[in-house]
């Protein structure tokens, strides 16, 4: 464990465990920082005998994920101690969630939290009808950026214990520190599908070629990248602003084409402005 928390985070820790008193609960597990910062909590809830029932985490599988994340969900799921149920998301049988306009997010969100509490109810819940809550790792520095699956989450049913009590990203990684979780300094990784300018369709072919473009350029030595595709075959390299210097350099570059082409794009661009989440939105009106 990391040095003491602030006085502030041990605060909104405490409320977060006691939030979790005398309710039956499964939690939405992404193995994020978030979700498993928020699970730890829900683990150490039982411990303290507050819960109705044990903690469960359930991990939706989806082409829209890289094989380095299911494997790394079901690690950290061990590494806290969280029984981890693993089903398979069908966000791909709906077109509405296919076409992958702007409200893509809220289809898949409502897709997969529904299948959700749905399993929870029915493998959970008591024959006197015991409400399951479905949790979830949303925070309080989630407001103020387009999240139309936040809307969708509300729709369902969901609860964002984390946001509830108001706790920020900051002291969320800061908790995760103090507990020494593996996942306590991982950068966020949203799913695949973002990497798709919107309204280009959505399809396992593509997001492998983006797993695998993605794959290619960390290979290279960088933490953090996103492979954008803003037309069919054209790949745009988003980098934190302090590598992109490493990709302008003749021998790097030619490396990093050569791979890009091997792998089916035609046209390769580096994006100078850097990268931050949430570039995507930028297209949209919200």
């Amino acid at each position: 464990m990391s040095d003491r928390l602030s006085s502030q985070t041990q605060e909104k820790l405490e409320r977060l465990v006691d939030w979790f008193r005398g309710k039956a609960c499964v939690i939405a597990f992404s193995g994020g920082v978030d979700s498993t910062t928020l699970a730890k909590a829900l683990v150490i809830a039982n411990e303290r005998s507050l819960l109705k029932m044990p903690p469960v985490g359930i991990y939706a599988e989806s082409f829209t994920s890289t094989e380095a994340e299911k494997i790394g969900v079901r690690r950290v799921a061990s590494e806290i101690g969280l029984p981890l149920v693993v089903v398979e998301s069908n966000e791909f049988d709906d077109p509405r969630f296919v076409a992958n306009t702007p409200k893509r997010c809220y289809w898949c969100k409502k897709i997969r939290f529904s299948a959700l509490r749905d399993l929870a109810q029915r493998d959970y819940g008591d024959p006197i009808g015991e409400r399951i809550i479905v949790v979830d790792g949303s925070n309080a520095s989630d407001e103020g950026d387009y999240r139309p699956g936040k809307l969708a989450a509300e729709e369902v049913g969901v609860r964002s214990p984390l946001a509830e009590v108001g706790l920020k990203k900051p002291e969320i990684r800061e908790i995760a520190a103090h507990w020494g979780l593996s996942i306590a300094e991982k950068p966020s990784t949203p799913c695949l599908a973002t990497r798709l300018a919107y309204n280009m369709p959505l399809s396992n072919a593509v997001l492998r070629q983006i797993e695998e473009a993605e794959l290619a350029i960390k290979s290279f030595g960088v933490t953090t990248c996103r492979a954008r595709i803003d037309a069919p075959k054209a790949i745009r390299i988003e980098l934190p602003e302090n590598e992109i210097e490493l990709f302008t350099r003749p021998e790097t570059r030619k490396k990093v084409v050569e791979k890009l082409l091997s792998l089916g794009f035609n046209f390769i661009s580096l994006d100078l402005e850097g990268f931050f989440s949430g570039k995507n939105n930028r297209s949209i009106e919200v």
